[in-house]
């Protein structure tokens, strides 16, 4: 019985690995164009028709320094997550010259 017991055991890690391998994983990206809108309010960036949320962890390069430099048609570079349908999370943007 033990050893039934540890080959239905390994058999349940095995799927568990196996399963987790198949899952898709979440890489960041990047995204070069101009900004179509800034909306100060809610902080979104369209930018080559896709909006961007940004989050208190989103980081700007120098250039910019925050979410109120950014201005409509700025050559920009977004690093972002997708995650879910047409949710782009921005980590990081920086004014392209």
């Amino acid at each position: 019985m033990t050893k039934l017991l540890s080959k239905m055991q390994l058999a349940a890690l095995a799927s568990v690995a196996l399963t987790a391998c198949a899952t898709p994983s979440v890489f960041a990206e990047t995204l070069k164009g101009k900004v179509d809108v800034a909306n100060q309010s809610n902080k979104t960036l369209v930018v080559a028709g896709i909006t961007f949320q940004t989050t208190a962890e989103t980081t700007y390069n120098e250039a910019l320094a925050s979410f109120a430099n950014l201005k409509q048609g700025q050559k920009v570079s977004v690093e972002f997550d997708r995650s879910g349908t047409n949710v782009y999370t921005a980590k990081a943007i920086t004014l392209e010259k």
